[in-house]
């Protein structure tokens, strides 16, 4: 995996990195996500975040700490932020027992900018989806 983006060591609550093998963006949340976490995760991943490149991302939850994190929010207003073409599939593994909550995710606005989302509940599954999205 070759690293472009990440949040410094001392807030590790995301890191943003491209894939070179795979071919796609990858945001891995873990611990305790707050708000202002999510902001700050958003300015210093921008750059890796606006190259036109970018077909797939992988938005990975699983190792959230928090009851509830809907990063997708975050996805939405980071590549609202970038003005490119947001990703054509992006999937999105919820935070342990976060299948509960589908319901309260935002997911219409990327149907309305043509990106095709999938909910998985393992990084794996995940994934395979993405894998699956190139052909």
């Amino acid at each position: 995996m070759s690293q472009l983006s990440s949040i410094p060591a001392e807030q590790p609550f995301c890191q943003v990195e491209y894939d070179a093998h795979n071919k796609w963006l990858r945001a891995t949340w873990r611990g305790f996500i707050n708000p202002q976490h999510a902001l700050q995760s958003i300015v210093s991943s921008l750059g890796v975040l606006s190259n036109p490149v970018v077909t797939l991302f992988l938005n990975d939850n699983s190792q959230v700490l928090n009851p509830w994190f809907d990063s997708l929010t975050w996805l939405r207003y980071a590549w609202d932020s970038t003005h490119t073409t947001p990703p054509a599939c992006v999937a999105h593994v919820m935070q342990p027992g976060g299948n509960a909550n589908v319901s309260d995710l935002d997911t219409s606005w990327t149907r309305s900018i043509g990106t095709e989302l999938q909910l998985f509940e393992s990084v794996d599954d995940a994934e395979d989806w993405l894998r699956g999205c190139h052909q």
